[in-house]
C-alpha cells in the first residue's frame, strides 16, 4: 500500500521552505509613500541640476545682453556689461556701445575716431564673439592701414531705426569722432520707433538676469517662438515684413536720416551711409527703401555705397555670408564682408566732404 502523508503525520514544526517564508512576512513592510515621493523628488532635482548645468556651462545660456528703457530712443543696452552667451564674449561700455570703453575725447591729436550707427546688423548679435564683430574688424584693418591709434564705437541695439539712432547722437554727442558711418538697410526708410513697451516684457529684451539658464530658455527662445508669448511685435522688429509702412512713418525717418546728417556736420565730423543688402536684393534686386535711403542721402550731399559687390564675391565663391533662414544678418564670414564695405566707407568719407 502506498503511503500518504497525513495532517496527523505531519512535523509540528514548519518545513524550511515554510519557515523561510514566514521569516520574510515578519520583516515585510509596504513601501511607505513618503520614502517613494522622496525619490521621486531626489530624481527630479537631479534631472533639473543636469539640465541647468548643461544649458549654463556646455550650451551658454542665463547670461543674456540686459536692456534698459529710454525715453526718447525706446530702450539701448544696459551701460558697462559684459557677457558670455554661448560661449562668445559680449562686453558693452559705459555709453551702451558694443565698444571698448573710450574716453568722450580723443587721447591723441594722432587718433582716428569713428562712429558706426546702426540696428542688429551692426550689433552683431549674440551668435557671434566681441573679435568677430564687424566693427572690431574695422578697427583692427584701419589700424593697419594708417598705421596710428583708431577707436571704433558700435552705437547700435536690435531693431533701431533712423530715429532711434538720432535719439542716441542727441544724448551722447559724436564723441569726438572724425567719421560718423550711418549703416541701414531697406526697412529702415520706415522703421520709426512705436514706442511699444519691450524691455522686461519682451523675451528678446530682458531687463534683469535670470535666476536660471533654464528660464532663460523658456522665456526667451521657447515661448516666444512656440506659444507667442512674449514674442517680439512686428511694429518693433520690421524685419519681419508684417508691419504696414505708413506714410507717416517714411516722413519721420526721412526727417530723422536729414537731421543726424546735419548734427554731424555741425559737431565737425565727417558722413557717409552704408547700405546693407539682404540676400533676396542681391538677386533679385534692390527694394524700395534703398532707393528711399539713397535719397536722403544726396539731397543732403552725403556720399553714399553698399555692400552688394563683397556679399556676392562671398556668394560666388561658395561662402555663406547670411545665417540660415535669416536673408538679413551676417555669420562671421560676412562680418568680415562688412567690416571690408566700412573701411570703403571711411576712406570715402575723408576723401569727399
Amino acid at each position: 500500500m502506498r503511503y500518504t502523508r497525513t495532517a496527523i503525520d505531519s512535523p509540528p514544526f514548519p518545513s524550511p521552505a515554510e519557515f523561510h517564508r514566514s521569516l520574510a512576512a515578519l520583516h515585510y513592510s509596504p513601501p511607505q509613500p513618503r520614502l517613494r515621493w522622496g525619490k521621486v523628488l531626489l530624481f527630479m532635482l537631479a534631472i533639473g541640476m543636469t539640465t541647468e548645468l548643461v544649458l549654463r556651462w556646455i550650451v551658454g545660456l542665463g547670461d543674456p545682453p540686459l536692456y534698459q528703457a529710454e525715453p526718447s530712443m525706446e530702450y539701448m543696452l544696459q551701460p558697462s556689461k559684459t557677457y558670455l552667451r554661448f560661449g562668445r564674449r559680449i562686453a558693452i561700455n559705459r555709453y551702451g556701445m558694443r565698444s571698448a570703453d573710450f574716453p568722450p575725447q580723443k587721447s591723441s591729436p594722432r587718433e582716428l575716431r569713428i562712429l558706426v550707427v546702426g540696428d542688429s546688423v551692426i550689433y552683431g548679435g549674440v551668435r557671434i564673439g566681441q573679435r568677430e564683430i564687424d566693427t572690431e574688424i574695422l578697427r583692427r584693418n584701419l589700424q593697419r592701414q594708417y598705421r596710428r591709434p583708431v577707436v571704433v564705437g558700435n552705437v547700435s541695439a536690435k531693431s533701431w531705426g533712423p530715429p532711434n539712432e538720432l535719439a542716441y547722437l542727441k544724448r551722447f554727442g559724436t564723441f569726438d569722432a572724425d567719421v560718423v558711418i550711418l549703416v541701414l538697410s531697406s526697412h529702415d526708410y520706415a522703421d520709426a520707433p512705436s514706442f511699444v513697451p519691450v524691455v522686461g516684457v519682451v523675451g528678446e529684451y530682458p531687463e534683469k538676469r535670470p535666476w536660471l539658464a533654464m528660464g532663460d530658455l523658456l522665456t526667451t527662445y521657447i515661448l516666444p517662438s512656440y506659444f507667442h508669448w512674449g514674442a517680439t511685435p512686428p511694429e518693433v522688429d520690421r524685419t519681419q515684413g508684417s508691419a504696414a509702412e505708413s506714410e507717416r512713418d517714411i516722413a519721420v525717418c526721412r526727417e530723422a536720416e536729414i537731421a543726424l546728417y546735419r548734427m554731424v556736420r555741425s559737431r565737425g565730423a565727417k558722413t557717409v551711409l552704408v547700405q546693407h543688402l539682404s540676400q533676396p536684393e542681391l538677386t533679385a534686386g534692390f527694394m524700395r527703401g534703398y532707393f528711399a535711403n539713397q535719397s536722403v542721402a544726396d539731397s543732403e550731399n552725403v556720399p553714399h555705397l553698399d555692400d552688394a559687390t563683397v556679399l556676392r564675391g562671398q556668394l560666388n565663391a561658395g561662402k555663406a555670408p547670411f545665417y540660415p533662414g535669416d536673408p538679413l544678418h551676417l555669420d562671421r564670414s560676412g562680418q568680415e564682408a562688412l567690416a571690408q564695405t566700412l573701411q570703403s566707407a571711411v576712406a570715402l568719407a575723408l576723401r569727399a566732404n
